[in-house]
């Protein structure tokens, strides 16, 4: 199946269904399973890589390792530099500086090839999420090849290298490098099968959980033709197009299951295709073999796009849908036929008696491309940060009153301030206000934490617990108990609590929402006995609870674990949860030009869609709880701007410091008001 060296359509085709499938899910959000398409890319690049070193090796007796690694720098390196630098600087331009300095870490790990074990090593942010992931993330599949491709041809020449020393014939060397790749599928299958279920993120991006993907192509150049005849193939092609098509409804990139052994269907389905080695109409016309032809291109600059994209406009919008495709088609086709396709054809070094002597005019295209980059890039930077310009690194100090204990409203909120939750408090005389700049700024927003999570528990280890506030024997004694929504509470509690007189120790941590058991594992299963213990103990004058209202919890055993603290002559105060923004909420909120007027914001209905059962627990025992979602929403509808301060951090509901400083005094005063 390796024998011949023409251009095949039906593969240009595959790769224009590939690149097609991925670029869908990354605009449109359908189909579910387009993500897919990189895994028959996979296929095809193990395909055609072990046909090409089979040729060589039959023809020399040997691999150049020079002029294999050569031809993978021509094809690869100089649009891919064009791109990483070129994301690199609208970053800066887009996501600010902070921003900018990420994605340029991304960039160099991603111009090394090793982008795919960063994303591993990340894996999901728990505080980012909702948000955009790294305009570069896709570079993670370009790191699993060149990785693979860093192995396998030296492993092929010491195969070559053994059975001439052995005297074997080039058939016997042949099958016993097949034989050879066949085990190493096998184990990388297996070792998938393993890593999917036992860190289920960083089996996506690792090399070692998806070269088999590579393997079964190589396993094909091996294999020859299928002795049938063209209707047999022809059918055989169908199936495998059949299957790639099923793949993209059927997987979700959620599923447990991926990347084994559900990527098996659209794995086998593209050997099939590559098998059948027939020319269907759908994968060789002229409109998909070109798209195959820019493809490479295609998948460099559709996510840089897509995901930048929406810092500028709303995100499914018909505006940005035409946007990004003119954009991604209109980058992809210059960069082929101006930079790619020169730079794979061109002889880059002038040599001489076996040295490289001088450089040739074929860096004239690259370099030229790098500083329009440049030079554009530069002017956007300006142009942006005119219209950024009002943005501040940090929001406003929050003057709070700190209320003496007994405090009157008056004392705990003695004027109107306008910004923040008090522009929800006093709409009237905020009318008018002054609601510039917005803080936090974009490029700071996901670390507005002002140190709630200074003291949080965020794997699963022993209690860690600190004390705020009053430091004596009278002081009241308060506990606060929670998930990541609790310790995002603290900086509305901190200028408080010498004025309440309260000496408060936190219970918070990754999934330590108040409850008794629970029915799932969690990273608050080591720490939660501690946690119990304490709050049940009666110690405590008070208690406060809140959690976030996304993952609901028994409230059977809510209900009980609140009874024992009650009992224990602890004062339970709940606070109900914030609403939940969308992730098109919080794109809206950072978008280029966003201001206090902008209509950035998630409908009642759907922010607040989830029951929090917490809230529902305390409810149901007659219990205090301070419900403050008037803050939050306002005639059927919850800003993410409130009073020029942006609402949230994340998708997930986590508040920002900046706002949670500025509702400090109205939550001050539900709480006396529930004492």
């Amino acid at each position: 199946m390796s024998g011949s060296t023409r251009q095949r359509r039906d593969i240009q085709g595959l790769r224009a269904v590939a690149v097609l499938a991925v670029i869908a899910a990354h605009v449109f959000q359908v189909p579910a399973g387009g993500f897919v398409g990189v895994d028959v890319f996979f296929v095809i690049s193990g395909f055609l890589i072990t046909g090409l070193l089979l040729r060589e090796s039959g023809r020399t007796g040997t691999i150049s390792f020079r002029r294999f690694y050569e031809r993978r720098a021509k094809r690869i390196l100089p649009a891919a530099v064009v791109v990483l630098v070129a994301t690199t600087i609208a970053s800066v331009a887009l996501l600010g500086k902070k921003g900018g300095i990420g994605v340029g870490i991304d960039a160099l790990y991603s111009a090394f090839f090793l982008g795919n074990w960063r994303f591993a090593a990340e894996g999901v942010d728990y505080f980012a999420q909702g948000t955009p992931p790294s305009p570069l993330q896709h570079f993670w599949s370009l790191g699993v090849e060149e990785q693979f491709y860093l192995v396998w041809p030296w492993v092929m020449l010491a195969i070559i290298v053994f059975a001439a020393s052995r005297g074997w014939s080039a058939l016997r060397a042949r099958r016993l490098t097949r034989t050879l790749i066949v085990l190493l599928t096998a184990a990388s299958f297996g070792w998938a099968l393993y890593e999917t279920q036992a860190n289920h993120a960083f089996a996506y991006f690792s090399t070692f959980s998806r070269a088999w993907e590579l393997g079964i192509g190589a396993v094909l150049a091996f294999l020859p033709a299928l002795p049938l005849g063209l209707w047999w193939r022809r059918a055989i092609a169908w199936v495998g197009i059949a299957g790639i098509a099923a793949s993209l409804v059927v997987v979700t990139e959620s599923s447990p299951l991926w990347p084994a052994p559900l990527g098996l269907l659209p794995v086998i389905s593209t050997a099939l295709v590559i098998a059948a080695g027939t020319d269907p109409w759908i994968l060789s016309n002229r409109v998909a073999t070109y798209i195959g032809d820019i493809s490479y291109s295609l998948y460099l600059w559709h996510f840089p796009i897509a995901i930048l994209g929406v810092t500028i406009l709303p995100a499914g919008s018909l505006v940005y849908y035409a946007a990004a495709l003119v954009a991604m088609f209109a980058a992809s086709i210059l960069s082929y036929h101006l930079i790619e396709n020169p730079a794979r054809r061109a002889t880059w070094f002038a040599r001489r008696e076996g040295r490289i002597r001088w450089l040739t005019r074929a860096w004239i295209p690259v370099t030229s491309a790098l500083a329009v980059v440049v030079l554009v890039g530069t002017a956007g930077i300006a142009a942006v940060s005119v219209v950024r310009g009002d943005e501040q690194a940090t929001g406003p100090v929050a003057e709070v009153v700190a209320p003496t204990p007994g405090a009157t409203e008056d004392q705990i909120d003695p004027a109107t301030d306008c910004w923040g939750a008090g522009t929800s408090l006093h709409p009237d005389e905020c009318a008018e206000a002054d609601l510039t700049p917005i803080v936090p700024s974009s490029e700071d927003l996901l670390d507005d934490t002002g140190g709630a999570y200074q003291c949080y528990n965020a794997s699963d280890t022993e209690l860690t617990s600190c004390t705020f506030g009053v430091e004596s024997d009278d002081a009241t004694r308060v506990a606060i108990v929670g998930d990541s929504h609790a310790a995002g509470m603290l900086p509305a509690l901190w200028p408080q609590l010498e004025g309440l007189g309260w000496s408060l120790d936190t219970f918070v941590g990754r999934g330590c929402a108040l409850t008794l058991v629970t029915d799932v594992v969690t990273d608050c299963d080591v720490a939660r006995p501690a946690i119990n213990e304490a709050l049940t103990s009666g110690d405590y004058d008070v208690v406060l609870a809140t959690s976030t209202r996304k993952f609901g919890k028994d409230q059977a055993s809510q209900e009980a674990i609140m009874a024992q603290i009650r009992d224990a002559g602890s004062q339970l105060i709940v606070v109900e949860d914030n609403p939940l923004p969308t992730e098109e909420s919080i794109a809206c909120t950072t978008r280029l030009g966003a201001s206090a007027d902008s209509e950035c914001g998630t409908a009642a209905d759907v922010a607040l869609a989830d029951t929090h059962t917490l809230a529902a627990a305390a409810r149901s025992l007659d219990l205090p709880v301070v419900d403050l979602t008037q803050l939050y929403c306002d005639d059927d509808f919850c800003p993410g701007i409130i009073g020029g301060v942006r609402v949230y951090r994340d998708a997930a509901g986590h508040v920002t410091a900046t706002w949670a400083t500025s509702m400090s005094a109205p939550l001050a005063r539900a709480l006396i008001d529930a004492l």
